[in-house]
């Protein structure tokens, strides 16, 4: 599976979902163009590097100003869920993470973060629009997110509170554990989250 609702897993250092022949490589072991190997990874409760990322029209955006991206007024918690428009598990997880961006739109800031190496906007707008996903695509295709969390597999996703620390890094949910959520609506409510890393699962 290739390797990120933080919405944030992310979109990096990927395990695509099959290795089909003609499909691109996604980062890291499988390909990702990440220059930052030395990079120190995050730690939940530690304040996240501010990095820089790219929306689909180019457009540069520092992850302290992506509230603007979605036109909150003022910084609040984001969600970053690493994927891609070629991931088997991304197709899984995309339509509870649209209905996590639509249940809090106006509280937090939701995200897909695509980081796979050679992915253009071009592909991962045709995939959201085929997924009929209202939040925003953000393309990170050096691997600096990866690398910053850690991440090795798509639909990892992380949950950053309004002052740019991480409280969440994991799997998006799983079964009737919706991790990702309840990270968020943790933080959203002033309460100590309670499941706070899981292992990384695409």
């Amino acid at each position: 599976m290739r390797a990120i609702l933080v919405t944030f897993g992310l979109l990096v250092s990927f395990a695509i979902y099959a290795d089909e022949p003609g499909k691109k490589e996604g980062p890291k072991k499988h390909g990702t163009a990440s220059k930052h190997e030395s990079a120190a990874k995050v730690q939940v409760g530690h304040k996240v590097p501010d990095f820089t990322v790219q929306d689909v029209d180019g457009k540069s955006w520092k992850l302290s100003e992506l509230h603007k991206k979605v036109s909150l007024a003022k910084r609040q918690p984001i969600v970053l869920s690493f994927w891609c428009s070629f991931c088997g598990s991304c197709r899984r997880v995309e339509g509870d993470l649209e209905k996590l961006a639509q249940r809090y739109r106006g509280k937090a800031a939701v995200f897909a973060l695509d980081a796979s190496a050679g992915e253009t906007a071009d592909e991962a707008t045709e995939a959201a629009e085929k997924a009929h996903l209202t939040f925003p695509v953000l393309l990170n295709p050096d691997g600096r997110a990866a690398d910053i969390f850690g991440t090795k597999l798509t639909t990892t996703t992380v949950v950053i509170d309004a002052d740019g620390v991480l409280r969440y890094c994991g799997q998006f949910s799983h079964g009737e554990h919706k991790y990702a959520e309840h990270a968020l609506d943790a933080v959203l409510h002033g309460k100590e989250v309670h499941t706070k890393t899981t292992p990384h699962h695409g």
